[in-house]
């Protein structure tokens, strides 16, 4: 009876079937889950690649915008009949001829253009307009075009060039970009409802900074107040069925929407997404079945016979000579494997507390550094010299103090491991620098000379900087130019491949005192209120590398402080 009532309650079968119930629900999310992760992957694919078509829009018709400025701007400053129609004193056939001239460069301009657009000169004083537009075709006549322009050109010679408009014509939007003086002015015209090629299942939209849509072609997938919406910022989302990207039009204030129809996005209508939500369920689940018919055959039917022999024995159909014994049913393998696992977790939890106590002292070390290169004096100082550059209107100077600064206390603070390129760390060293010139107004000449295929080593943070600051702080005298120079290279010894940095000033150099102290072998960190840098930053490299890497210390021929890092490239 109590062999039955355990059985009830710690049934393997009852096991298997609850295990195989859980095992289905949970294969079925996985795939489920893949699934889901399938469609999203290529749906990020397919938005990505429409995103990328809509930069390659906005990227020509900016690179064509700029190509028209640029060559206004060079007729503007350089063109002679341009120049010539500008003074205050010209005949009329000087007027003439020059307009002549500067229509005639016009049209060697306009044939080259691949758009529909053009070039024009407007001149207030005779109310007239020249202009010479590509072959490509427009919505009306030239002339009417022409008198458009002229109409929107005479009524902007007040504002401030250059400036940019808008000119609406038989349907049709045109940029107009002006720029002149004395009553001169020189522009070009592009058409915009024509610039683009429009592919099929695509709407394209072109909004200026007032969010006033100049052009809207294509497929109508959103209505205009759905547009605007969008552009405002009031709606973010897209179609199942659509995408949407938007792109803004570097040098001007226009910006370029794309809405792309792609059959792809609706992954309902694909025959892979049904075969995937049920297909697939349906082989995982006949799988799983036999996997449990297996397990039962294999696992619960003997352990089930040996309970039943056992019932029999209870009962008294026992055969001679077997005899039950208390707990023989257990499963003696699983408690071993049970003992033999926590004996396993208490060794690696032991491992696990060394590998920490390693990691807190080395990460002790590296905080006690940053805790040292960020005093609360070298900030405010900073701030104040940044605060007097202000009130004197030098504003370069404070944008590179402001980029020096930031990008000092970006590398300090950054949340990265020990170990950092050589590359960032020379870039610190000179945005130190820059912090230490602009701050007392006295130069460094800054040597660095990294060796081929060093600037990707990986080097301990600060590593250099440590000796940098170190020669700022004392190699730096008024009656000379404080010279650091820093090299590297790699090199072998005894069959290893080091990293060699050489890093020396050209100041008093090391006492013999220090020198003895500093080329000590370091086992611990060691606190010297006069070296605590140099001292934290042995100690780190020991941390990293033990005894595989090497520190000297010496003074330069010259009379400076020399330091020399050899780091093993593998550690």
């Amino acid at each position: 009876m109590n062999v039955l009532r355990l059985k009830r309650k710690k049934s393997i079968k009852g096991y298997l079937l609850l295990g195989g119930i859980a095992g289905s629900a949970l294969l079925l999310l996985l795939l489920l889950g893949f699934g889901c992760y399938i469609i999203l992957h290529y749906r990020h694919l397919y938005l990505r690649d429409h995103a990328a078509m809509t930069s390659a829009y906005a990227q020509r018709l900016a690179q064509d915008l700029g190509s028209m400025e640029t060559y206004v701007k060079n007729l503007y400053g350089s063109n002679v009949h341009y120049q010539m129609l500008k003074r205050s004193q010209i005949s009329e056939n000087q007027w003439v001829l020059a307009t002549y001239y500067l229509k005639n460069n016009f049209g060697s301009k306009a044939d080259n253009l691949d758009f529909s657009g053009g070039v024009f000169y407007y001149d207030e004083e005779w109310n007239a307009l020249y202009s010479q537009f590509s072959s490509f075709p427009y919505a009306g006549d030239l002339y009417r075009l022409n008198q458009a322009v002229k109409e929107k050109v005479s009524s902007c010679v007040q504002e401030r060039m250059p400036c940019e408009e808008r000119v609406l014509y038989e349907g049709e939007s045109y940029l107009i970009y002006i720029l002149g003086d004395r009553g001169k002015f020189l522009g070009y015209a592009v058409n915009l409802s024509r610039y683009f090629a429009v592919m099929e299942d695509v709407q394209l939209i072109l909004a200026d900074g007032k969010g006033d849509i100049l052009v809207n072609q294509g497929e109508a997938f959103l209505e205009e107040h759905a547009i605007r919406e969008r552009l405002e910022g009031r709606s973010k989302g897209a179609g199942l069925t659509y995408m949407i990207s938007e792109e803004a039009v570097e040098g001007s204030d226009l910006t370029l929407m794309l809405i792309h129809k792609d059959g792809r996005l609706a992954f309902w209508r694909q025959p892979e997404f049904w075969l995937l939500c049920i297909l697939v369920p349906l082989l995982a689940f006949a799988l799983l079945w036999e996997v449990y018919r297996l397990v039962k055959r294999i696992i619960y039917q003997p352990i089930d016979h040996f309970v039943h022999r056992l019932t029999e024995m209870k009962g008294g159909e026992t055969a001679e000579g077997f005899r039950a014994e208390p707990g023989e049913n257990r499963l003696e393998e699983i408690r071993t494997i049970n003992e033999k696992l926590d004996e396993l977790i208490c060794e690696m939890g032991w491992l696990e507390q060394e590998k920490y106590k390693k990691e807190k002292e080395a990460n002790a070390a590296l905080l006690q550094y940053y805790q040292l290169q960020v005093r609360p004096h070298f900030f405010l100082n900073c701030l104040n010299i940044m605060a007097s550059l202000l009130n004197e209107n030098d504003l370069e100077t404070v944008k590179t103090m402001i980029f020096s600064v930031s990008r000092h206390f970006r590398y300090v603070f950054q949340d990265t491991d020990s170990l950092v390129s050589l590359g960032e760390e020379l870039e610190e060293v000179r945005s130190y620098c820059n912090i230490y010139v602009i701050k007392n107004a006295v130069p460094i000449l800054l040597q660095m000379k990294p060796g081929e295929g060093t600037a990707s080593c990986r080097i301990p943070i600060l590593c250099i900087q440590t000796f940098v600051e170190n020669s700022v702080k004392y190699a730096m005298k008024k009656d000379r130019v404080l010279s650091i120079t820093i090299m590297s290279d790699i090199i072998r010894d005894d069959g290893e491949e080091y990293l060699r940095i050489h890093i020396a000033d050209n100041g008093d150099g090391y006492q013999p005192q220090q020198l003895e102290r500093l080329n000590r072998p370091v086992t611990e960190f060691q606190y010297h209120s006069a070296q605590v840098g140099i001292d934290n930053m042995k100690y780190r490299i020991y941390l990293l590398y033990g005894k595989g890497a090497r520190l000297y210390f010496f003074n330069s021929p010259a009379g400076g402080a020399a330091t020399e890092i050899l780091l093993p490239q593998r550690v």
